[in-house]
């Protein structure tokens, strides 16, 4: 049996590979960057339409789409002629040793491989179309889907073409179009998945069907990591339509006919969970923890240091300090943890996943299934929310434990108060920042400390060793533009039993809104407007500063706003992206009220600006539903808030009312877009309110 790569390689279409080492995407653990060997494959079809697999998941950002404009204007085809899949992991679509999508680099990552293969592509059908004529290739030129001959008139489809073109050799530097020539780059682009979307074509987890299917429903601890003690499944075997019961890590799934059954069964389970060591834990506990650590200067591992801050600090006139805190924040999908698993008759397994990280699921599922990853086959499903929740696998080693028990294909899912209990999470973090200011109120020295736990030692394979700085914990703080005569910034590990997993923007979403509310309560206590003390931190670098400087004109920055409103700045890098926004908001009856996010990106290039804006809208109004309801509430050692009726979540009338967004094109490298808008929101939102009533939020949520 061949797949679907293989019969096309043989049926006379052209398969383009290209190969370029990239810099390490995570960024995470160290400072190195690390390079990686990334192959992407371009196939012309026999029918003249271009097959793009993209070794990125489709999450709803349009990255596949931003990937067929890439290879539209370089290979100077129609957009519409262009399809999108996403592979099965391997080789050839895996960057430092694995295939994943996280850390905004589906656009950043693929842009220049991408288009490199569109390039090689194009000079294969060229060359092609040249040894065919009888003429030399300089001579000839492209029109969309084909190779012309202007001096002859000669004209042939790249479909024609395809079978010459593909027993030639990829040029190793093919010549690049001119980005001035591009259709449908810097244009208002369709969608390429927009017309599946309105047919109701696409295929999320949870409409996958095989024949013969089965439904498992999980039944898991209400205590983080809790191991089953005793388990009963008599009352869950008499639900009509349950089939078996089956012991998986952390619980049970009880396997059915159809959902309904499978839910029912697991609700009736008699089981009983193992004592573990945190069985009390709670969110004040682990407050209380994180707030001493702030106080362990052995403990801490410094990230950055510049200039003598204990003389900064000594000579200061006037000194500001305060601790900030952020909870621990759920992914929250719309849908809950879903996958299909089935073996095939030759004993290899086959699992149908919304996955952001394809070779994880993969390692998860051959060691649970004890079988080589080349017999294990992940087909990547749309994702029903992704930020970062699908980067996890932890769902895996039920679904195969459940399809091996019955021997038939096997629908396995997590009920919503699951996902919500055991579905990792954004690590809490308490930060301590000091600030030492001279009599013009400048500041002489900035001491930022972070306590909390470590999502490298949490969720990546090999953890963190002792005395290793958890990049996370410090990130958009270590590589901050802003500088101070006298400045050091350190972390404290302070461990907890709570899953974690990356969450949208990771870190930079904490230790903005640390950095960016104390600026404001440094400005506040020197008399000064937080626009000046920025200036002042970013005076060295022209790029920030236009940034900060046209957020500030675009939102009229100190001009008059109606009575009762009030706006708020922050700025946050990240993800290789700089990003400031002006917050406008007023309270009303005890109600946050934004009336309007001015949002300045300077992100080095735009691919499609459509999308870059509707990233930047969505970053906002998850930004902004963190900063005023999400937490995660932890009691009796595990999360006790299991849905959306007590994980309230951003409700449409009170969204902003304006979102006004400038996209600066600095020519500068590529940087990220899904991730870097949510950072600033919530300090914009805070200093606001601040400069409303002078009264600082050093906690979230603000409701």
């Amino acid at each position: 049996m061949i797949n679907r790569r293989q019969f096309l390689a043989r049926s006379g279409g052209l398969c383009v590979a290209m190969t370029l080492p990239l810099a390490s995407a995570r960024g995470l653990a160290t400072e190195t960057a690390t390079s990686g060997a990334l192959t992407a494959y371009l196939v012309l079809q026999p029918d003249g339409r271009v097959l793009l697999y993209s070794p990125t998941s489709e999450m709803g950002q349009g990255t596949h789409t931003g990937h067929a404009v890439v290879i539209a204007d370089e290979l100077n085809v129609d957009l519409s002629a262009i399809d999108v899949e996403t592979p099965e992991p391997s080789d050839a679509f895996r960057r430092n040793g694995s295939m994943s999508s996280g850390g905004s680099w589906g656009m950043r990552g693929w842009h220049e491989p991408l288009r490199k293969a569109a390039a090689q592509a194009r000079e294969m059908l060229l060359a092609a179309a040249a040894a065919e004529w009888g003429v030399d290739p300089s001579t000839l030129g492209t029109e969309p889907g084909y190779v012309v001959h202007s001096a002859s008139g000669l004209r042939k489809p790249y479909a024609e073409l395809a079978a010459a073109a593909s027993t030639l050799t990829p040029p190793a530097e093919p010549a690049l179009r001119d980005l001035a020539l591009a259709r449908y780059r810097g244009q208002a682009a369709p969608r390429v998945d927009i017309p599946a979307k309105v047919r109701g074509e696409p295929i999320f987890a949870s409409d996958v069907e095989r024949p013969g299917m089965v439904y498992a429903c999980a039944r898991l601890s209400p205590v983080f990591g809790a191991e089953v003690a005793a388990m009963d499944p008599a009352p869950a075997l008499a639900v009509a339509g349950v089939i078996q019961v089956v012991a998986i890590p952390g619980g049970a799934a009880v396997v059915a006919g159809h959902s309904y059954a499978a839910i029912q069964g697991a609700r009736a389970l008699d089981i009983r969970f193992a004592a573990t060591g945190h069985d009390s834990l709670d969110s004040a506990a682990i407050s209380e923890v994180m707030r001493a650590g702030l106080e362990q200067d052995a403990q801490a591992v410094e990230a950055r240091s510049e200039g003598d801050l204990a003389a900064g600090m000594a000579n200061a006139v006037q000194q500001v300090e305060a601790i900030y805190e952020a909870p621990y924040l759920a992914h929250a999908p719309m849908e809950p943890w879903t996958c299909t698993v089935e073996f095939d008759d030759q004993g290899d397994l086959h699992l149908w996943a919304p996955s952001q990280a394809q070779d994880r699921f993969l390692k998860a599922a051959a060691e649970t299934a004890d079988l080589p990853p080349e017999r294990v086959h992940v087909h990547t499903t749309r994702l029903g929310g992704g930020f970062g929740r699908r980067l996890g696998a932890e769902g895996i080693p039920g679904a195969v434990l459940a399809a091996r028990a019955v021997g038939r294909p096997v629908k396995f899912f997590w009920q919503r108060e699951d996902e919500f209990a055991q579905g990792w999470y954004r690590p809490t973090q308490v930060a301590r920042l000091r600030a030492g200011l001279d009599a013009e109120g400048r500041i002489t020295a900035l001491d930022v400390r972070t306590a909390g736990p470590s999502l490298v030692s949490n969720f990546f394979a090999g953890g963190l060793k002792a005395g290793q700085l958890d990049g996370t914990s410090v990130q958009s703080l270590r590589d901050s533009r802003y500088r101070a005569p006298a400045l050091r910034i350190d972390w404290v590990h302070v461990p907890q039993p709570v899953p974690m997993a990356p969450w949208r923007a990771v870190g930079a979403t904490q230790n903005g809104y640390f950095l960016e509310c104390f600026l404001d309560e440094v400005a506040r206590a020197a008399e000064r407007d937080p626009l000046d003390i920025r200036r002042e931190l970013l005076a060295h670098d022209p790029r920030a500063l236009k940034v900060i400087e046209q957020v500030a004109e675009r939102a009229g920055w100190g001009s008059p706003v109606p009575e009762g409103r009030a706006r708020g700045m922050a700025y946050v890098e990240s993800y290789g992206s700089l990003c400031a926004q002006v917050a406008e908001i007023s309270r009303e009856a005890g109600r946050v009220v934004v009336h309007k996010v001015t949002c300045v990106l300077d992100c080095g290039s735009v691919v499609l600006p459509d999308a870059v804006r509707a990233q930047i809208q969505g970053g906002i109004v998850q930004g902004l539903s963190t900063a005023l309801h999400e937490q995660v509430k932890i009691n009796g050692g595990g999360a006790n808030n299991l849905n959306f009726d007590r994980y309230p979540i951003l409700r449409m009338d009170e969204a902003p009312l304006a979102i006004d967004v400038v996209l600066i094109e600095s020519g500068e490298a590529m940087g990220g877009v899904g991730e870097p808008p949510v950072p600033p929101t919530a300090p914009a939102i805070v200093n606001a309110l601040a400069a409303l009533d002078s009264k600082p939020r050093r906690r979230l949520p603000l409701n």
